[in-house]
């Protein structure tokens, strides 16, 4: 697709040319939108040229400001549809926009692409004339009825010490206050809103979060504070996903910090399956192989982790490594405020340090590596990885996404990157000789093919 990529629209200084042009495709399929924002410097532009195209084709909009993208995936059970105007944890030069279902799920790749249809082969498109201009309408309860919705849905009874860091975007709205409403002491930081991210970039990784990591390592070490110590909670630009630090001062593993939690899930509701992607580690069938439960793995994105979740009754919950996590018990827009506030329900339910739960999840060796391989060749280099990655690895090939194989004490996961001009290898083994072992055949394996 041309706008559309694993996660919706995102783009370097995107035009107001092309949002006015994706709003009057929507106003084709949709008559009754919600729009929300977050909090970058060019949300007022892409906001006001997408409600252009909306009214062009007749759609009545309702505007509920900058909020989460959880809070509009909430509200678009009341409409025919939602649109949330972010670029996620991309930097602040960028902006996007995401289409949502009424369920509070993702469009579909055959959605987004119908949309594409609209737009470039002039599908279906039918102008309003002036007498039927419909209204744009601002509704400012919206965060009240998301907030009300998630603290009916959330037990803590415990009180924690937490550290929110917002990123200077959408999550100030709200997440600070629903984790004083369940109790906690909060210490809000990069809790004011600017669009130009003056206190951290917005994607919550090690780099990032130093500063975070620093405080809360200083305010555990006081004398004073024995007992009840401070852990992180950040949020990415318009805080779909969440990640933790430890009261130790560390970034919680992606992985680690799925694999604890799906426990939880499971020990609390006796689920017996979980939903992940081919990207997550094996950590998650090791460490819950006591517990007899199927782990079903699908394509990268939310996406195809809420598909999933949606065609499993006896499944409540899937996850990302990236920390974007959907809760089907309570609702299928991926939360990272409901999953950080589900995360102090875990550590009261198992009354242990956050630290000592990451810590009892096992260690693998991961790797990583990205080559440079141009668009319009990644189809020919899938081909080939798939058809001789067999005999180098030894392993059947499963192409649920990309290309992954299995063997014994590891795995390769290949894929294309499907928003730049890349190739990745990921692997990951009980030991690091492996892993260098599986990340070198797979870097040649990718080379050959170009």
């Amino acid at each position: 697709m041309k706008l559309f990529g694993t996660s919706g629209i995102r783009m370097k200084n995107l035009t107001p040319e092309i949002t006015y042009k994706v709003g009057f495709a929507v106003s084709q399929i949709a008559k009754n939108v919600v729009v929300g924002r977050d909090t970058r410097t060019t949300g007022d532009l892409i906001r006001n040229s997408l409600f252009a195209g909306l009214l062009n084709g007749g759609a009545e909009i309702v505007d509920i400001g900058i909020v989460p993208t959880p809070t509009l995936g909430y509200s678009a059970r009341n409409y025919d549809m939602g649109i949330m105007i972010t670029a996620s944890h991309n930097p602040s030069e960028y902006n996007g926009i995401k289409l949502f279902n009424k369920d509070g799920t993702a469009f579909r790749p055959e959605q987004e692409q119908n949309i594409e249809d609209i737009i470039y082969n002039k599908k279906n498109q039918k102008r309003v004339s002036w007498n039927s201009i419909k209204k744009v309408w601002t509704d400012e309860s919206a965060l009240k009825k998301y907030s009300d919705f998630i603290l009916d849905n959330v037990e803590i009874n415990k009180n924690f010490n937490v550290i929110v860091d917002c990123a200077n975007s959408a999550g100030c709205v709200v997440s600070p206050y629903l984790f004083t409403d369940v109790g906690a002491h909060v210490i809000s930081i990069n809790g004011h809103i600017d669009g130009r991210f003056v206190g951290r970039s917005p994607e919550p990784n090690e780099k990032n979060l130093k500063d975070t990591m620093h405080m809360i390592k200083g305010l555990n070490e006081n004398k004073n504070n024995k007992d009840n110590k401070y852990i992180g909670i950040a949020h990415d630009g318009d805080a779909d996903r969440m990640i933790a630090i430890d009261e130790k001062g560390r970034l919680t593993d992606f992985d680690k910090l799925l694999a604890v939690f799906s426990r939880y899930i499971v020990e609390k509701t006796g689920t017996k399956t979980i939903i992940t992607t081919v990207d997550a580690s094996m950590a998650i069938e090791e460490y819950l192989k006591d517990l007899n439960i199927t782990v079903i793995r699908t394509k990268v994105g939310d996406v195809a982790v809420s598909d999933e979740l949606n065609k499993r009754d006896d499944a409540i919950f899937g996850g990302e490594p990236s920390g974007t996590w959907i809760h089907k018990d309570i609702h299928l827009t991926p939360d990272g405020i409901l999953s950080g506030l589900r995360l102090l329900e875990m550590m009261e339910f198992y009354d242990k340090k956050l630290y000592e739960l990451i810590d009892d999840v096992p260690n693998y060796s991961n790797l990583r590596e990205k080559l440079p391989c141009p668009d319009d060749k990644k189809i020919n280099v899938m081909d080939f990885v798939i058809k001789n990655g067999e005999n180098i690895f030894n392993a059947e090939v499963e192409t649920i996404d990309g290309a992954r194989f299995s063997v014994d004490d590891g795995w390769v996961l290949i894929r294309p990157s499907g928003t730049e001009p890349f190739v990745r290898v990921r692997v990951e083994a009980k030991n690091s000789a492996l892993a260098k072992e599986l990340l070198e055949k797979g870097i040649n394996l990718v080379k050959n093919g170009l």
